[in-house]
This record gives structure tokens, sequence and C-alpha cells, in this order.
């Protein structure tokens, strides 16, 4: 259509429109204009800040972990700082460059550095993603020094649990781990410090006292997410109760020395208190491999470790009690009127009972001679014990046993302590649904046979021996009431007999301990040696094979000293170590040392005064000693 025959009101129209739709641009773009002179100009500077990343944050401060010590003060477990490399993804422009640049900088894995950030990709904004949990020092130093090269990326100190003594502590202590699947039922209050539980041992016990109640503080920080100053502290934090054990250290370190690379267990206590002095589970393991969450390479060695570092042997282990147990058959035939002081039996390596012909075996194949039942206990002769026992039955030696703390709990402050098992005609009907024969009887007089006890039960009952009846339940904190001492109401004659046979094992020819004998300490001791294998197949062995068999037998000792006022006993557990006074002894004799020489003197410190003594009451006398322990 040519131009000069379009209506010229329509052309008016158009030349209006445009003027009108050329206004509202240069308007527009005028009020643009105006505001970015307002922000670029007038407010530049304050926006310039803004873009460096200036922003109020609030860090939370958890409180530290409770301190433990030893008896004497001395650190057990404390927190050290850790440094973690961690990164805020709104810090940076660019969170793989920073990553890369970590990487490449502090020889770090690439891609273990960006899996970590991808894992945490649902995390809140300004959520800190740690890279890694445990920098070594020099490479979190590097990154202080150079923060500007570290885009998004600071070091941040946070307390980490550490064990000075490593392995040496590590089943009375536990170890600590790290958790969230309950943080967020807990009071917020809690909630940081909380991260951080006790997994075993006294970090799990009293891991509600250990625990530290979190603060918090308002920081400024930069572009860079260093913390440019704290405006103020909102809540301070509050540091966990410290805790302080009866274990001494210097003992506990002198009793590892002693086990070397022995596997068992070893117990060291004060018998009048109950309170314990050294207590070793071998093999250990190193508890500041949980500090920062281990690995599973090492979580599966620990598991798969066929000596099982992980369990505390000394009151989960169950072992069948050996010649140890003759102090309880001799006990129950003297106060059943069974043997008296001067009753004697001949032993000439042999024993039999009606209806079998096969004999028992004494393990001295020619035999004691006659012998008294102090002269018995001096000698281990099982034969002497065979006859008592099968003169009391097993009835009678299970509950005299029980008396005695022997399969029952003690009720130990530490967790998944086991019971054990003495065998009774009951039980046996019970769990197999047949009648006991008077043929299992003699292995059970000697602590064979079905008899299976962990080492705190044995040595619990050798401090009831040695503290005339009294019995002082173990205890392993201090900063708690001690559980009150109980009297058994046990003959004090029949006990003085049981101790006067205990140090002539130690102090008399012919005794089977007579190498750990000190001139000026006296002690009393009892040797065991617990069959792995049965005596008649031992008896079936050729010399050579019985030799190298014996050695899978576990070797235990048991002593008090001093004799006349006990003040320590100690036991000693060696798994497949043969005889007891071979290679339980001499490390019983090395711990005894160690204290005489360095601990003894002053015998008696403020710590170990005597626990409150409750009477026996005046119920039926069996009833108060079936009560005494835990079911």
């Amino acid at each position: 259509m040519k131009v000069d025959s379009f209506p010229l009101e329509e052309l008016g129209r158009l030349r209006i429109r445009t003027l009108v739709i050329g206004i509202a641009v240069v308007l527009v773009f005028s009020l643009l204009a105006a505001r970015l002179w307002y922000l670029q100009v007038i407010q530049g500077s304050q926006y310039a800040d803004y873009a460096q990343g200036n922003r109020i944050r609030i860090v939370s401060d958890p409180g530290l972990r409770g301190v433990i010590h030893d008896r004497n003060g001395v650190v057990l477990a404390e927190n050290r700082p850790a440094y973690q490399l961690q990164l805020i993804r709104e810090d940076t422009p660019d969170w793989r460059a920073s990553v890369a640049t970590a990487a490449e900088a502090l020889h770090l894995s690439h891609n273990e550095l960006v899996q970590r950030v991808k894992q945490a990709k649902g995390e809140v904004p300004f959520q800190p993603i740690v890279l890694v949990d445990d920098l070594d020092y020099q490479k979190a130093m590097l990154v202080e020094t150079y923060q500007e090269e570290f885009r998004g990326i600071s070091i941040v100190v946070k307390p980490r649990r550490y064990y000075p003594n490593k392995a040496v502590l590590s089943h009375a202590l536990g170890y600590v781990g790290i958790t969230s699947e309950k943080l967020a039922h807990l009071p917020a209050k809690r909630r940081f410090s909380s991260e951080i539980e006790g997994k075993a041992g006294v970090e799990l016990v009293r891991n509600e006292m250990l625990i530290g109640t979190d603060g918090g503080r308002q920081v400024e920080v930069d572009h860079l997410g260093r913390e440019l100053k704290i405006l103020s502290d909102l809540v301070p934090s509050i540091p966990g109760k410290d805790l302080h054990l009866t274990i001494d250290v210097r003992l506990q370190k002198a009793a590892f020395e002693a086990m070397g690379e022995q596997t068992g267990a070893v117990i060291a206590m004060n018998p009048k208190t109950g309170e314990i002095l050294a207590l070793g589970s071998l093999p250990s393991y190193d508890p500041n491999l949980f500090s920062g969450g281990i690995g599973p390479k090492e979580w599966q060695a620990l598991l798969n470790n066929p000596q099982h570092p992980l369990e505390n042997k000394a009151i989960q282990g169950l072992y069948p009690l050996g010649s140890i147990f003759k102090l309880v058959t001799a006990y129950a035939g003297l106060e059943l009127g069974a043997i008296s002081p001067e009753t004697t039996h001949t032993c000439n390596g042999e024993f039999y009972i009606p209806g079998r012909s096969t004999p028992y075996h004494c393990w001295l194949e020619e035999g004691h001679g006659t012998l008294s039942v102090v002269d018995a206990i001096k000698q281990s002769c099982n034969v002497f014990f065979y006859n008592v026992g099968t003169n009391v039955g097993v009835d009678a030696l299970h509950e005299y046993a029980s008396w005695f703390g022997l399969g029952k709990q003690t009720g130990f402050i530490l967790p998944n302590e086991k019971a054990g098992l003495i065998p009774s005609t009951e039980w046996k009907k019970r769990t197999f649904e047949e009648p006991w024969y008077l043929g299992e009887t003699p292995t059970i007089s000697i602590g064979q046979g079905y008899v299976n006890v962990t080492p705190l039960q044995v040595l619990n009952m050798v401090n009831i021996v040695a503290n005339n009846g009294v019995w002082a339940p173990p205890r392993l904190l201090l900063d708690e009431p001690a559980r009150p001492s109980v009297d058994l109401g046990l003959s004090q004659e029949l006990l003085g007999i049981l101790r006067q046979g205990m140090v002539a094992v130690v102090n008399e020819s012919g005794g089977t301990a007579t190498r750990v004998r000190f001139a000026d300490f006296t002690i009393g001791g009892k040797t065991a040696t617990s069959q792995v294998i049965s005596l008649e197949t031992r008896n079936s062995l050729s010399d050579e094979d019985r030799e190298k068999r014996e050695f899978q037998n576990h070797a235990w000792f048991v002593a008090y000293g001093p004799a006349d006022d006990p003040e320590i006993s100690v036991l000693v557990l060696v798994e497949h170590g043969g005889g007891g006074s071979r290679a339980a002894a001499p490390v019983a004799r090395a711990i005894l040392q160690f204290y005489i020489d360095t601990i003894a003197t002053p015998r008696q410190n403020a710590r170990t005064a005597p626990s409150e003594v409750v009477q026996p009451t005046p119920l039926a006398y069996r009833t108060r000693l079936q009560t005494a322990f835990l079911p």
C-alpha cells in the first residue's frame, strides 16, 4: 500500500504511539541508571563490603568431655586439638576449584574430597562440610598461612579424645565414637557435645557424666570464612565431669610389661577395699583408633583377630579354674566334716571310684604320698581333693563355690560381665535331661569339667579368703561411694587353714610356687593349670605329644600379701601358657616386686581406707551367703 494513500488520521495515531513508547523506554532506562548510580556511588562502599562476603554467624561451642585420671591424678583420657579441614560452599564461587587447590597443595585424594562434598549436598547453606577430620599440623598451618588461596576452605580446631597410654588401659577406659542417630532427640544444649559418646568401658557406663554442655558465640567472618572477631559470647560451654579411677597406672604398666606377648588377663586389687589397682586383658587395642571414627579395614582386623582383643577377658572370658578351686573343696570338706585339719589321704598317683576301672590321675604320676589338707594345698595334690570332693558331693561343691562368689556376677561397673558356671545335679538335669554321675564329681573337685569362671570371680574369691571372710565388692571409680563390704560369716578357723596352705605354696619346700617367694614380704598364693584336654586324653598320649599338648592348658596364679595384713592381691591368667608355676607365677612376682619397690611404702594411703562392713544378720547362715552376691 502506498504512503500517500494511507489515511492521514491513522498516520497521526501511529506517531503518537511511537512517541509514548519512546518516552517510556527512556524513563525506564533513566530509572535503572539512577538506581545503579545510587547503589554504586551513594552506597558503593557498603555494598562492596557485602560483596566480599562479610556476615555474622552463630558458631556452636561444644563442651569438652570430662578428663579421666588414675588414683594419683595422672591423666588417662583427655582432649587434644584436632584440625578439621572444612568447606563452606557459600564462601566460594567455585567449590570444585577450591577442592582441587586443597587436594594439590595438601597432597590429598581429590576424588575423596569431591565425594565428601557431594554427600553433603543436602546440608543447610553455610553448614561446614568436613573434608578431613584430623589434618596433620603442618598442613593445617599451611592452610592458615595461605588462606587467600583456599577460597571457602578453612581450618577449625575440634577437641579429639586422646588416650596417652594407648593400649595399656583400653579395656578399663573403653573408647568413644561418633554418633548421629540420637542427636535429633537430645536437648539442644547437649546436641553438639553428644556427637562424641562412649562405646565401651568407663567411657560408656559414665557417658552422661562425661558429656559437656553446649555453648555458642556470635562471630563475624570474612569472604574466606575466617573469623574476624567475636561479637558476643552467647552461652559459655560447660565441660563434662572429671573422673578418678582406682587404677594405679604405674602398676598397670608394670603388669602389661610383665605379661609381654602372652595373652590372658591380669588383675591387682586391694582385698580390704575392693579397689582395682590394675586391670588388663591381652591382647589389647589402641582406643585412639576410634576417636575420629575407625576405618572399615581396622575394624574388621579387630573383629577377625582370633585372640579377640576387643573382649575384656578379665570379666568376659570364661575358663576352667583348675587347682585354685581346691580351696573351695577344702573348705567344704572341713565345714561338712568330711575331713579335719589332721585328716590324711595317701596319693599314689591314682584314684578309683566304684564301678569305674579307669583311674583318675594326679598331676604328679608317682604320687605325693600321705598328705594333710595343708600339705595337699601346698603341693596341689589331685588325689587328696578327689577324695574330699566325692565325699561331699557335687551339690555341696556348687553351694560352697557360690558362697565364695564363683559362677555369679560380682556386680562390677563395666558392662557385659559374665556369670560363668558351677554345675549341680539340678543344672545337669535341666540342661541335658540326664542325672549326675558319680564319675563326674572328681573332675569338678579340682576345678575341671563343667566349671567355668571369670578371672575377676577368682580374685574375688581369694580376696574373701585373705580378708577373713569379708567381701569387699570390686570397685573402679574413686569418685563414687563404695558398695558396703559384707561379712559372709565364714569360719575364721577354716579360712586360716586355707591361708596356711597358700602361704606354704610359696614359702615352704615342696610348694608349687616357691620361685615367687620374697624375703621380706610374705605372700600366700595358689597355682593352677586348667586342662584344655581331659585327663584321660592326656594319659593316653606319648610323652612327646603330652608335652606339646600341655602348652594348650591355661596357666593361673593368684597371690595376696603381706600374708598377715593383706594390702594387695594379684591374679594372672596366661592363655595356653602351660603350667601355672611356669607361666603365670613369674608374671605375678614381677608385679608384686614393682608394688613392693614403688608403691607399698607407705603401705596405706588415704584412698584405701576399708569401707563399711555389713555384719551378718540373724537370718539363716546359708541364706546370708547365698544372697551376698548377685544372682
